[in-house]
């Protein structure tokens, strides 16, 4: 009995070990300050895995870190725009007692120690400015911290110094102050580059920007820089961005979502996905169970920092089966509106729809989701859509409207006006059939207003009381540019309204015959 009392206490240490990790890791999230407010408050607010964005602007105060795996960093990630200053000349801007703490892109001036770190390990403190200090990085009791592409200059006491602090990687910065580092331990001064330091004496032979003797920090430690560089560059660090897709992000209960990582410069990923689950996968499915909003956050790190962004995922309440689910018609068209041939671009909106049914109102019809479709002829068209599924169906729809072009008549470049007896001038009235129809007839009008027989009866309307004798060359005339009209009219009214009128051909061809007789008989006179 002892013994398995024993083993039960040791199976709920073990998941208690277990769990505990896992609570601290899914409570990662983004903390934004502004100027306004307090980077102390929002350090307090913290908790493990969190990031701290600081917003640019000027802050004066004095910040304790006391919160194990925190990333405090400036929006911008550009040290000159955020710039804290210690609250008076005795305090530390930031002071870390925590490990696994990044700090980055700030200008740091006017306090008694810039960044310090104390009995802190596995911290990051890179693309700083540090100046105006009496000491700008100071280590006590700290290991295993990197150090790099930080500018340390003007501080007066010391650059950077190491107390009592083993197993530290400095490089790739810039150190320029009255006595640049002290260092009373065995730390790493250069990878596969050192620092720039305002002091070396060396020279650089090979041209390499990398000094040809190494530099001394402390002989007697051994701590040495075997890679002074010549010059400084200064470089941003490769900072991750969370990044990722999912499948979808609403549904009814229960909703399986497919979530996707695509994020870029991260070293590690962590999801927490709104309803007290996590995962590190980069590609996995999860089914959310209960309606309401679930927040998914992705978090990513790298030796740089961390970065997270989120989705909202919304799950409906399951629907009952006994309900049929019909679909919903809904669409729309780029325009409703145009002018003769009017072409648009159909967009299909429609909701649990299977199939597609789409009527023009001009006898056309189409079952693609987002047709585009030409109407030809003028009028007013109701467009109707039918969206279907095994439940029944629905119907939306809209009215078209295609006017028709303002044309010129096709007689005006063939007849003189004064010489035209009556000429219809269509308005638009939305039928370009019905207004040809109408043009044509008004030709045929012209045509029968009088008896065209005999031709002397002819003669004598055309040109009021004269006689064809006296007449005889004018009529010629304007027989035959009469007859030109009227060949004009006649044409240009069949080609639109395709009616062959076999009565006004005949017409035309006996003014043919009449003109040739006029000029016969003034050629016989002579």
């Amino acid at each position: 009995m002892t013994k398995i009392r024993t083993l039960r206490r040791v199976c709920l240490f073990t998941i208690f070990l277990v769990l505990v990790p896992i609570s601290e890791t899914c409570a990662a999230e983004n903390i934004y300050v502004s100027p306004r407010e307090s980077i102390q408050e929002a350090v307090d607010n913290a908790l493990p895995g969190d990031t701290i964005f600081v917003m640019p602007g000027e802050y004066n105060e004095s910040v304790q870190i006391n919160q194990d795996n925190l990333t405090i960093i400036s929006d911008s990630k550009t040290p000159y725009n955020t710039v804290i200053t210690g609250m008076d000349k005795e305090s530390d801007v930031f002071k870390v007692v925590a490990s696994n703490v990044t700090i980055s892109g700030f200008s740091v001036t006017n306090s008694k120690c810039g960044i310090y770190l104390n009995g802190a390990q596995n911290c990051i403190i890179n693309n700083n400015i540090i100046s105006e200090n009496k000491i700008g990085i100071c280590l006590s009791k700290s290991e295993n911290n990197t150090l790099s592409n930080n500018s340390v200059t003007s501080n007066a006491d010391c650059g950077i110094k190491l107390l009592t602090s083993s197993g530290n990687t400095i490089y790739n910065n810039f150190f320029n102050n009255t006595n640049n580092a002290r260092d009373d331990k065995l730390n790493t001064w250069n990878r596969t580059s050192g620092n720039c330091w305002s002091d070396y004496t060396g020279q650089d032979v090979d041209s390499d920007g990398i000094g040809d003797t190494e530099y001394a920090v402390n002989r007697l430690t051994k701590n040495m820089d075997y890679r002074p560089l010549m010059n400084f560059t200064p470089e941003l660090p490769v900072m991750p961005e969370a990044i990722f897709t999912s499948n979808v992000t609403v549904g009814y209960a229960p909703l399986t979502v497919e979530f996707t990582d695509i994020s870029e410069n991260a070293s590690s990923l962590l999801w927490r996905l709104g309803d007290q689950e996590v995962s590190n996968s980069s590609n996995f499915l999860h089914t959310f169970v209960t309606e309401g909003n679930n927040k998914v956050i992705l978090n990513v790190t790298n030796e740089n920092g961390s970065d997270s962004t989120n989705v909202t995922i919304n799950v409906l309440k399951a629907l009952d089966p006994s309900v049929p689910i019909l679909p919903e018609a809904k669409f729309g068209a780029n325009v409703t509106t145009g002018y003769v041939p009017l072409t648009i671009q159909f967009y299909d909106f429609s909701g649990n729809a299977d199939s597609l049914s789409w009527n023009f109102g001009d006898g056309k019809k189409s079952c693609c989701p987002g047709p585009k479709h030409t109407f030809c002829c003028p009028g007013n068209y109701t467009v109707s859509l039918t969206a279907r599924n095994d439940n029944g169906s629905s119907s939306a729809c809209v009215v078209i409207q295609v006017l028709n072009q303002t044309n010129k008549s096709s007689a005006e470049n063939t007849v003189i006006p004064e010489d035209a007896a009556y000429i219809v001038n269509p308005k638009d009235t939305g039928d370009s059939g019905s207004s040809r129809r109408n043009e044509s007839m008004s030709a045929e009008e012209f045509l029968n207003r009088k008896s065209l027989e005999p031709v002397e009866n002819f003669v004598m309307y055309f040109t009021g009381t004269r006689t064809l004798a006296d007449v005889e060359p004018s009529v010629e005339y304007k027989i035959l540019r009469l007859a030109d009209s009227v060949k004009n009219f006649i044409e240009d009214s069949a080609s639109i309204s395709k009616v062959r009128n076999i009565s006004t051909h005949a017409m035309f061809l006996g003014f043919l015959g009449i003109a040739l007789g006029l000029s016969v008989f003034r050629r016989g006179k002579k």
